[in-house]
């Protein structure tokens, strides 16, 4: 079968596109390269190429920074927006290459001392992660059992972030895998938040099969104790840090949440019916300083307290003639009747 290409406007598409990064790269990745290059003598936004190419402008940013890795695109002052490199020649002074040679060695001599902070500075060309997973099957089946997990293709910034925590953190490929299944259960697959967690694996020295195991499953209780104070609380919005130390606190503590919502009914019997996550500490820290950990326990003292308050009414009464007063100390009544008063 021939094929005639009609004549009309053209624009050129560099040969290393089509010979060597067709593989690599996703739909739309290719198609938002194509939208640059047929207006590369154009001002363009992330929101404009979005628009006319039908995809978020999150994956516009995603597909400039995997074709400037693959030395297509390229940045200057004199325009923001991408364009093409025009000169193959300028291709080849890849500076990149000496810093990296010489940073690994001061990282496997001091793997704490200067860690990064996330793999944005950790270059890596589309083929050269072609050639991790071509050589390393256990980062190919990483891959591999992640995209099931999320559901779609990995971009090439995702993987980066992967090798990254695997070749600079020193976390196993099967780590990662379990790594982004908890991420993925929790709706918060992205790259950040997971570096954020391996970072601190890292720090804590939580790098075995076991360690990470439980460290998933404190994190999951953390975050399943905490929607259900949200629930209860009526929160639309996220704690905030200080609420959400409130929160890990009384998790550490082994307040259940029936003790808390006690705790919380209180607040909301006041003037103000404002959530007051310090005044529930307050009731929280006197009962465990009564040893009061049980909804029973807690009802036996509203019953003395309110018995307490029905007595000091008695007690304002006028007495018949010819009976006498009890003699009742007012500062224990009071104390009895506000145990919560901070």
């Amino acid at each position: 079968m021939e094929i005639y290409l009609k004549q009309g406007h053209t624009f050129a598409v560099p040969v290393t596109v089509a010979d060597n990064l067709l593989k690599l790269a996703s739909h739309d990745q290719l198609k938002i390269l194509l939208y640059l290059l047929c207006h590369a003598d154009e001002p363009l936004t992330a929101e404009t190429v979005a628009q006319n190419c039908k995809v978020m402008p999150a994956s516009v940013e995603d597909a400039i920074a995997f074709w400037q890795d693959a030395n297509v695109l390229s940045d200057t002052q004199e325009q923001p927006a991408v364009r093409l490199q025009t000169a193959a020649p300028q291709v080849q002074p890849a500076a990149p290459a000496p810093p990296v040679t010489v940073t690994v060695p001061e990282l496997s001599a001091e793997p704490t001392a200067k860690l990064q902070s996330s793999s944005s500075q950790f270059s890596l060309l589309p083929s050269e992660i072609a050639a991790r997973i071509e050589k390393n099957q256990a980062i190919a089946e990483m891959f591999r059992s992640v995209e099931p997990l999320a559901g779609r293709m990995l971009n090439n910034t995702e993987q980066k972030s992967m090798i990254w925590m695997h070749e600079y953190l020193g976390l196993e490929p099967d780590l990662i895998l379990m790594l982004a299944a908890y991420c993925v259960q929790n709706d918060c697959f992205h790259v950040r938040y997971m570096e954020k967690i391996a970072i601190e694996w890292q720090e804590r020295g939580v790098m075995t099969h076991a360690l990470v195991e439980e460290d998933i499953r404190r994190r999951t209780e953390a975050r399943s104790f905490t929607a259900k104070l949200m629930r209860m609380f009526e929160m639309k919005r996220q704690p905030t840090r200080l609420q959400q130390e409130f929160i890990d606190r009384w998790q550490q503590q082994g307040w259940s949440t029936e003790m808390i919502q006690i705790a919380y009914e209180k607040t909301r019997n006041q003037k103000d019916d404002k959530l007051n996550f310090n005044y529930m500490n307050g009731i929280l820290e006197h009962w465990a300083q009564d040893g009061i950990r049980t909804v029973a326990d807690a009802q036996k003292q509203d019953d003395a307290y309110y018995a307490a308050r029905q007595q000091k009414r008695s007690s304002t009464k006028k007495p018949p003639e010819g009976s006498t007063n009890s003699s009742i100390d007012m500062s224990d009544v009071e104390k009895i009747m506000n145990p919560y008063r901070l």
